[in-house]
């Protein structure tokens, strides 16, 4: 029979299987220029989520049927991967992960064999601009798995899974928008296209949010929010004009072709582009109330903490070494977090995440200034 549907627990769920990654690319919150793993202590080991331990979580969670994202460092350098995916789909649940598509032609076969959901590939343009990014190389090797994903899933007659492009805009990339996804990409292999904002932080948001995290939760990690932060100064050789044009003509040429199409944030207009890469969040378009995540999503990251925010580890609900799933998102962190967002409705760094875009509950900019 199958598993009935509850609702008090969290409906998507992140898993960073792993810290390691073969990448090393220059803009990466992680193992970037400022990333948080590259500014580590010098021989630290990266971290893997243990399988064993994450296995009881899966079987907890499955009255729920959460939505499961694999999540990194890169997450198919995970050594029990296909154990896990097995596990997963075996349950009912959707998976999908994010990934630097390096490692795709190997995987390709088992990914679809299994009946893998979405497989999203992060690439930052044509190869000269990417491999300056992320490593020479990393350009041929990432286009080769998306063609060798797609090939096995005709070989197979398999729909799934479906195989996206997350292009994040940096200074460097976003003149050649048009050039990758117009005469570069093979559409027909593709389904769905993000293309995001660099999520980053000012120095006056992170020291904000480090308040916040000693003063309710005695929590004293910077490590994590201090790998996102940048200054708009970084940002000012961006033409958002051009920017917008750029990406408005992809999404037009792509929606004709019937791709699904994902910004971040939501309007690229030259308007809100400027506010964005200027922090000036008030100003911008895309405005919004409240943030659902702390209700229906969780993160659980390589050692084992459950943290309600994505990407920002330094706040964290308890561990999994030291207690059960059930009693970290019941508990008393939890639910005086939960307390806070009702109350707060953001925490400082919630503007500079993409996130937000995906989780937030939007009103219009129009309806806030009646307020």
């Amino acid at each position: 029979m199958p598993l009935e549907k509850i609702t008090n627990l969290p409906r998507a769920v992140t898993l960073q299987l792993t810290e390691a990654c073969n990448l090393r690319c220059r803009m990466c919150y992680y193992w970037g220029d400022t990333g948080c793993y590259s500014n580590a202590e010098a021989g630290m080991k990266p971290k893997t989520l243990e399988f064993e331990l994450l296995k009881k979580v899966i079987d907890y969670l499955a009255p729920a049927k959460p939505f499961y994202s694999l999540f990194g460092g890169e997450p198919l350098l995970y050594p029990e991967l296909e154990e896990l995916i097995l596990k997963i789909k075996g349950l009912g649940s959707i998976i999908d992960t994010p990934t630097n598509g390096t490692l795709l032609t190997e995987f390709a076969p088992m990914i679809v064999r299994y009946g893998f959901d979405s497989v999203r590939v992060s690439i930052d343009g044509p190869r000269e601009i990417n491999d300056s990014q992320r490593g020479k190389g990393s350009y041929d090797k990432a286009m080769a798995g998306i063609e060798a994903l797609y090939q096995e899933k005709i070989r197979t007659g398999k729909r799934i899974p479906y195989i996206d492009i997350i292009y994040t805009i940096t200074p460097t990339n976003y003149q050649s928008i048009k050039q990758f996804f117009l005469q570069e990409l093979n559409l027909s292999a593709i389904d769905r296209v993000s293309i995001q904002m660099e999520n980053f932080l000012t120095e006056e948001m992170g020291q904000q949010y480090s308040q916040f995290l000693k003063s309710e939760f005695g929590l004293t990690s910077e490590r994590y929010w201090r790998g996102l932060l940048r200054s708009p100064e970084d940002f000012k050789t961006i033409d958002v004009n051009l920017l917008a044009t750029q990406v408005n003509s992809v999404c037009k040429r792509l929606s004709g072709l019937g791709k699904t199409i994902m910004l971040l944030p939501p309007t690229f207009s030259q308007e809100n582009l400027s506010a964005y890469l200027k922090a000036d969040w008030k100003n911008m378009t895309d405005q919004y109330h409240s943030c659902l995540v702390p209700w229906f999503g969780v993160d659980i990251t390589a050692n084992g903490d459950l943290a309600p925010c994505h990407v920002f580890y330094d706040l964290v609900m308890g561990n999994l070494h030291e207690q059960t799933f059930e009693e970290i998102w019941n508990g008393d962190n939890y639910q005086r977090f939960r307390e806070y967002m009702l109350q707060n409705k953001f925490l400082k760094i919630c503007r500079g995440c993409c996130i937000l875009y995906l989780a937030g509950k939007k009103k219009r900019k129009r309806d806030l200034k009646k307020q």
